[in-house]
């Protein structure tokens, strides 16, 4: 392990170990005497025992009080931690009555770490929205609130035009379709035959393959549905086989698979990321490229 890797072990056993069970044993270890601790105020707590009162005082006002590491970093001899902290108001704290209310609420801590110690570290945690969920301040909130919701109405549009763009006969709708709906860095989470697919343009430049090998293809929904930012739909797909495909010759075959997508919509109701799966071991077998296997269902 190197001493990077050494330093946050050292800041993790020590909220884990030390600070969330109150174990000052722990902190006596691994925090050095004259451990200087800034606050989110700007005031300093300076020695050892000054740290240690405020764990004590914190415990007593937050019995269940626990601290979880969401992420760490490290560079020469400073860690940092991002955190979440959770407990319940069951004590006095700062002069206010145990209200039995639960708060979840996040942080950040930088620390110094010199031979094996913490020297020295910066703390803020969310002390406004500790004062809310207490119930001491009202809810406050700035500008409009974060950013608007969903409109799952108009996202599901947007997953139908682009299907129905599929199945048109005129060349320029769909590329028109792929550049009206989609971010330019749109990204497609495929299967086995295309994997992962960077940026709208490299799906453009897909189109006229594809086309060439299904010109009449058309895409028919037969569920879809959205929650969130996200839109499912479930599609069948006919088509026949005029041009190479997956290396097979037309063959003038009429072929049907399905294929499955979510697409995921940014705040500005653009498309910007898709997961799909097509039915390929399906469409190679009515190729001929593979055979039907013993049991296979159709």
């Amino acid at each position: 392990m190197n001493v990077l890797e050494q330093n946050k072990a050292i800041v993790r056993r020590a909220i884990e170990e030390g600070w969330n069970p109150a174990n000052l044993a722990v902190i006596d270890e691994l925090y050095a005497a004259d451990f200087i601790f800034h606050q989110e105020s700007g005031d300093a707590m300076r020695g050892l025992g000054s740290f240690k009162t405020w764990i004590t005082t914190i415990h007593s006002a937050f019995p269940d009080i626990r601290y979880q590491i969401e992420a760490m970093y490290a560079e020469g001899d400073k860690v940092a931690t991002r955190y979440t902290v959770r407990g319940t108001h069951q004590g006095d704290f700062r002069g206010l009555p145990a209200t039995g209310r639960s708060f979840d609420l996040t942080g950040h801590l930088i620390h110094r770490v010199v031979d094996g110690k913490k020297t020295e570290g910066w703390g803020i945690w969310d002390t406004l929205g500790l004062m809310i969920r207490l119930g001491v301040i009202p809810p406050v909130r700035l500008g409009g609130g974060g950013p608007p919701p969903p409109d799952t109405a108009a996202n599901i549009a947007a997953t139908r035009r682009l299907f129905e763009a599929l199945s048109s006969r005129d060349p320029e709708v769909l590329p028109t379709a792929i550049d009206e709906l989609m971010i330019p860095e749109f990204v497609t989470h495929g299967d086995a035959l295309f994997p992962l697919v960077y940026g709208r343009d490299a799906l453009r430049q897909a189109i006229p393959r594809f086309k060439a090998a299904f010109p009449d293809v058309t895409a028919t929904i037969q569920q879809i549905f959205a929650e969130g930012h996200k839109v499912m739909a479930h599609v069948r797909v006919n088509g026949t086989h005029e041009g190479e495909w997956m290396g097979v010759p037309a063959t003038h075959r009429s072929m049907t698979w399905t294929a499955s997508s979510i697409i995921r919509f940014n705040s500005a109701g653009k498309m910007a990321e898709r997961w799909v799966i097509e039915d390929e071991l399906g469409m190679m077998q009515q190729l001929g490229r593979v055979p039907r296997f013993q049991g296979q269902a159709g």
